[in-house]
C-alpha cells in the first residue's frame, strides 16, 4: 500500500502521524497530539484501515484453550453423526455387516494403514511449528510412544499373505490420499486444529470412553460376520495401543497449555471442521465404493 504526504504536511509530521498508529489513539487524539486538521488524519488512517493495516484499536476476546477446544470437539462430534456414522460404509458396517465382502473389512483396514503409517512424519510437522516449549515436549513424547504401533497393522496383513514390502508398494484410494493432504497440509499451518481432529476421530471409531476397544463398532462387526482371528487380534492390538494414546487427552493437555484463543481462529476451525468431516467421510464410503467389489485386488499395486 502506498500513501502519499498529504499536501500542507512536512515528512516529520507525516512520519509522526504514522509513528503514532498504534491502535491506542482516536481521531480525535491524534489531531489533537498532532497539531493536524481531522480531514488530513482521514487521509491517512482510512487507506491503512481498508487495508487491515490498522484496527479500531478494540481488545480481541479470546478464550481458554480448553474452552475452544470444547467447542470445536462438540461441532466435530456433530459432523461426525451428521455426515460420518449415517453416510454408507458405517450404515452398513453398523447394521448389516454379513452383507459386506470381507475385502471391505480387509479394505477399511488398510486404508487406515496408509493414514497411521503418515502419523509420524504429520507430527513431526507440528513440533516444527509449536512455538511453545511444553507443546513441543508433549508431542515428542507422545510422537516416541506411538511411533511403531502401526506394526500391529502389519501383523494383520501377513495373515492374509501380505508383507510389509507390498504394503509399502501399495497406492491408497483416491479419497484416502486427499484425507492425507489435508491432515498434512493443516499439520504445518494450523497444528492445534490438526490435533484436534486425531482426537475426535480416534476416540470416537476406536474407543468407548467407558469401555476402550471392547466395544469398538469396527471390531465387533468383524467379530459378527466371523473373520480370520489372524486379522481381527492384531487389530484389536491396534485399537488398544490407540486408546493407551488417548489423541484426545493429548488434545486437551496441549491446548490447556495455549495462552487463548481468539474468536476469528475459531471462527476459522468451524470452517475447517466441515471440511474434514465432509473429506473424512468420503474417505470412509470410498473404502465401500471400491473393496465391495470383489474382482479387485486387496492391494493396488506401485509398479
Amino acid at each position: 500500500m502506498e500513501v502519499d504526504v498529504p499536501d500542507g504536511v512536512s515528512r516529520d509530521g507525516f512520519l509522526d502521524l504514522l509513528g503514532r498508529l498504534d491502535g491506542s489513539r482516536t481521531i480525535e487524539d491524534l489531531e489533537r497530539e498532532t497539531g493536524l486538521d481531522g480531514e488530513v488524519v482521514r487521509e491517512v488512517v482510512e487507506p491503512a484501515v481498508g487495508w487491515g493495516l490498522i484496527d479500531e484499536g478494540a481488545v480481541p476476546v479470546v478464550s481458554p484453550g480448553t474452552a475452544a477446544l470444547a467447542r470445536l470437539e462438540g461441532l466435530l462430534n456433530d459432523l461426525l453423526e451428521d455426515l460420518v456414522l449415517t453416510g454408507p460404509f458405517w450404515r452398513r458396517i453398523l447394521e448389516r455387516p454379513q452383507r459386506l465382502h470381507p475385502n471391505v473389512f480387509f479394505g477399511f483396514g488398510l486404508e487406515n494403514w496408509f493414514l497411521l503409517s503418515r502419523e509420524s512424519g504429520l507430527g513431526s510437522a507440528v513440533q516444527t511449528l509449536a512455538e511453545n516449549a511444553d507443546l513441543r515436549q508433549a508431542l515428542d513424547d507422545f510422537d516416541r510412544r506411538g511411533s511403531r504401533h502401526d506394526d500391529v497393522a502389519v501383523r494383520a496383513f501377513r495373515s492374509l499373505g501380505a508383507t510389509r514390502g507390498d504394503l509399502l508398494r501399495a497406492r491408497p484410494l483416491p479419497t484416502t490420499a486427499a484425507l492425507i493432504k489435508m491432515l498434512s497440509w493443516w499439520a504445518r499451518t494450523d497444528p492445534l486444529f490438526f490435533v484436534a481432529t486425531l482426537g475426535v476421530i480416534e476416540e470416537r471409531l476406536e474407543a468407548d470412553n467407558e469401555e476402550p476397544v471392547a466395544r469398538c463398532p469396527f471390531l465387533a462387526a468383524c467379530e459378527t460376520v466371523g473373520l480370520t482371528p489372524g486379522f481381527v487380534e492384531p487389530m484389536r492390538a491396534h485399537a488398544r495401543a490407540g486408546a493407551a494414546r488417548r489423541h484426545g487427552a493429548l488434545s486437551r493437555a496441549l491446548f490447556a497449555r495455549m495462552p487463548g484463543i481468539d474468536e476469528e481462529t475459531e471462527r476459522s476451525w468451524q470452517a475447517k471442521a466441515h471440511l474434514f468431516m465432509e473429506t473424512y467421510a468420503g474417505f470412509c464410503d470410498g473404502v465401500l465404493d471400491h473393496y465391495s467389489d470383489p474382482h479387485r485386488p486387496l492391494l493396488r499395486l506401485c509398479g
